[in-house]
């Protein structure tokens, strides 16, 4: 964990914010991170360390503070806590940056990228965007971002002017489920903007790479949003043929079927790490993650909602129960890996081993 201090806590919308913090020269190189990636913080509250781990919107090329989106979630403890509470000046624990999502981008490139983002899933697609017209001159990109209404769109004021400064290669369209009638109250000039009425579903997909067939014929395709979002999405591209090794993922909410289940009561978990074994009992209901943590033990974690894949392990013995997987693919989970901040036992006897 290193500290930062936060330079800046911006309202992008009435319920999210933006936070920058301050990287001293000394960490610039722990701090190095790709377009895509993500800062897992550490808080403190309700007698409880808490991690959570939110997307960067600032692009590594651009000498700007490091910068992330946090919304606001029903009943969600940090990010509240962050759009209540946090103000310039205050110190936040932070990991340095992480994650399996970002694009590989190189000055060289000459590609077409489809950004599909909803939501606060437009935080790492903001950082993978600038990144790209402002390193790959020659690529192009076409983004398609969904919202409820225009008042709910974060960096919206942002996303304009980059849509302004490179009109030649950037495509920009707006998708609103519930859009407030009269635009011009809030863009005044409603008819040079493209917006659609809808979400991001097959259909909308279907349509946007219709309308906007790839300039560059090596093409990508990065989605960021809720699970339903993005499985639509998937499918959709398969459908027209896009190879899986083309498309990214990062899955920004969204809960599996029988996310209820209690598992067994008080099972029996061993569970290694760092080369030490170490045996205890797992509460009804409780995750082997936080059973680790509750007792006073270090397992690898970030953001404890299934999205980041920190927290994975290997399950040696038994059979457990992950009420959310966002990060592990089917492949992944067939050879017995799992999330441990999601994983319940359903049988009496649990072993994992964590990697060193």
């Amino acid at each position: 964990m290193y500290t930062l201090k936060v330079l800046e806590v911006k309202k992008e919308t009435k319920d999210a914010v933006s936070v920058a913090f301050d990287v001293s020269y000394e960490l610039y190189d722990a701090f190095n991170y790709k377009p895509g990636q993500f800062l897992t913080l550490q808080f403190n509250l309700k007698g409880q360390q808490v991690r959570r781990s939110y997307s960067l919107c600032s692009s590594p090329v651009l000498e700007e503070p490091l910068q992330i989106g946090v919304k606001r979630v029903k009943n969600g403890l940090v990010s509240n806590h962050i759009n209540d509470n946090l103000k310039a000046g205050d110190v936040v624990e932070v990991l340095p940056p992480d994650g399996r999502f970002f694009a590989d981008i190189k000055k060289e490139n000459y590609k077409t990228y489809y950004l599909f983002a909803a939501g606060s899933g437009i935080t790492p697609i903001l950082s993978i965007l600038k990144t790209v017209l402002l390193t790959e001159e020659r690529s192009y990109v076409y983004i398609i971002f969904g919202n409820r209404n225009q008042e709910s769109i974060m960096f919206q004021k942002e996303l304009e002017e980059l849509k302004q400064s490179f009109k030649d290669r950037l495509i920009l369209i707006h998708t609103l489920s519930r859009p407030i009638n009269a635009w011009s109250d809030l863009w005044k000039t409603s008819s040079s903007y493209n917006y659609k009425k809808g979400r991001i579903d097959s259909s909308m997909v279907k349509w946007f790479i219709n309308e906007y067939p790839p300039y560059a014929q090596n093409a990508e395709y990065y989605i960021c949003g809720p699970g339903s979002m993005i499985s639509n999405t998937k499918r959709a591209l398969k459908n027209i043929d896009v190879p899986d090794s083309r498309i990214f993922t990062e899955s920004f909410g969204g809960t599996i079927k029988g996310s209820n289940i209690k598992g067994v009561v008080n099972a029996k978990l061993i569970a290694k790490i760092n080369n030490t074994q170490i045996e205890l009992t797992v509460p009804e209901g409780k995750t082997i993650l936080r059973t680790l943590i509750d007792k006073g033990l270090n397992p690898p974690f970030s953001c404890e909602g299934g999205v980041c894949s920190t927290c994975v392990c290997k399950l040696k013995q038994g059979k457990v129960h992950m009420k959310n997987n966002l990060s592990l693919d089917e492949s992944e989970v067939e050879k017995g890996y799992i999330l441990s901040c999601q994983s319940i036992p359903l049988t009496q006897l649990v072993e994992v081993e964590y990697s060193k």
